[in-house]
Parts: structure tokens; C-alpha cells; sequence
């Protein structure tokens, strides 16, 4: 997944690599890492919400990423039968 957007003046682009979840700024002359695949906390976190604050071209940039809540009911792509449509 790649986002670009503008730091003041420059283009910077937000990349997140889809299998180990590494984050990395890039402007033309700077690499920022938002997340380094080798850290553990790339991919164990129990927060909702995750937030970094990066310097890169001379600007601050907050990355944000929220993961939604995990319910004890299962996944929403199972079917259910509604409990007035069993028969016993």
C-alpha cells in the first residue's frame, strides 16, 4: 500500500509492506522507518490505535493506524440461523 501526500513543499510517500507490516516514509533524500519489521511491536500489539510521529523534510508527520475490534462471536462472514428458525 503506498500514500502519497505533501510535507510542506515535498512529496512524501507512506509505504506499508502488505506481509510484515514494515511502514516507511520516503521523501527523495530520506528514508523514516514507521515500523521495522524486525521489531516485535510491528506485529504484537493489543491497542486499537497505534500513532507515530515521524520527522521527515524538515516537518512533522503522524501516522495513525486503527485495527478493528476483535468479538469473542466469531467472524461476520459466517452465516447464522436465527434461533426462532431451529427446528429441534
Amino acid at each position: 500500500m503506498d500514500i502519497r501526500f505533501m510535507a510542506g513543499t515535498t512529496p512524501v510517500t507512506l509505504s506499508r509492506h502488505w506481509f510484515t507490516g514494515a511502514m516507511l516514509l520516503q521523501s527523495a533524500t530520506e528514508k523514516v522507518w514507521v515500523q521495522h519489521p524486525l521489531h516485535p511491536g510491528t506485529h504484537f500489539s493489543f491497542s486499537l490505535v497505534q500513532s507515530w510521529l515521524r520527522h521527515i523534510a524538515g516537518h512533522e508527520v503522524l501516522v495513525e493506524r486503527t485495527r478493528p475490534l476483535l468479538t469473542m462471536s466469531g467472524p461476520s462472514w459466517v452465516s447464522r440461523t436465527p434461533r426462532s428458525a431451529r427446528t429441534t
